[in-house]
């Protein structure tokens, strides 16, 4: 056999700018993170590269927290070699649970200055830069975790005015509510106090849910991963804003808020 050999053309656009690539690493039982990227982002020159992370039911603290021990492979399988702009770890919970000097450790060493968010942060700074303290939070867990959720929120000097939970064990679980059930409920706990909503958990398809809710409940509404790509695409400087999906990402600005 004679293989003839072809020429590839330009390697690369001379001059091009490059897309921003996001790598993101969702729990190994996640079935949401991946599809909730791609809806936010499918009108924006935004690639995401995925990796998955070990992990097992039950969502509890313990597992959650021994999520971090593969954390640094499963960030350094983001195209190995290749460019990563910035790195997204997708767990709410799994980054309350180790401790953001930890997942900021684990993701250190494998991708050395590379940025990286995780949905609470990237929640708590949400909420500074649409000028909100008072907040009512919406979870798929159980109270263990939800104390741990609350903890971290008020300490980061927001203040918690109601708290609801579906009380869910597992990923598949969390992953078949409803954006209709996720509404319903944000409604309920969208007490009178509170300016606005965080529904937490990636793995719950709160982003599906955010334009019915705003527009029930007239105040803004902040998901764990639309809070993600909030702030992965303001540490790119990505300017253009992200609509259908909250005040949010439609008023998204180049520069993050400390």
């Amino acid at each position: 056999m004679i293989v003839r050999r072809l020429s590839p053309g330009p390697l690369s656009a001379a001059g091009a700018p490059e897309a921003p690539r996001i790598g993101l690493v969702v729990p190994a039982t996640d079935e949401v993170s991946e599809t909730a990227f791609a809806d936010m982002l499918r009108d924006h020159p935004v690639s995401v590269v995925v990796s998955r992370v070990a992990f097992e039911n039950p969502v509890v603290m313990s597992s959650l927290s021994r999520m971090v021990d593969d954390l640094s492979r499963a960030t350094a399988a983001l195209l190995p070699g290749g460019r990563i702009d910035v790195v997204a770890f997708s767990c709410t919970s799994g980054t309350v649970a180790a401790g953001v000097d930890r997942v900021a450790r684990a993701i250190e060493a494998a991708k050395p200055g590379v940025p990286f968010t995780t949905p609470i942060t990237a929640a708590v700074a949400a909420f500074r830069r649409l000028g909100v303290s008072r907040i009512a939070v919406l979870t798929p867990y159980v109270d263990e975790v939800n104390q741990a959720i609350h903890g971290f929120l008020a300490a980061a000097g927001l203040d918690v005015v109601e708290f609801g939970s579906f009380h869910l064990l597992t990923e598949p679980e969390i992953a078949g509510v409803s954006p209709e059930a996720i509404v319903a409920a944000g409604r309920s706990i969208a007490v009178p106090d509170a300016e606005a909503v965080f529904i937490s958990c990636t793995g719950l398809r709160g982003h599906a849910a955010i334009a019915a809710l705003e527009a029930t409940t007239g105040r803004p509404v902040v998901t764990s991963n639309q809070a993600q790509v909030w702030e992965a695409l303001s540490l790119v400087d990505y300017g253009r804003p992200v609509h259908g999906y909250g005040q949010l990402l439609a008023t998204l600005a180049g520069a993050r808020v400390a």
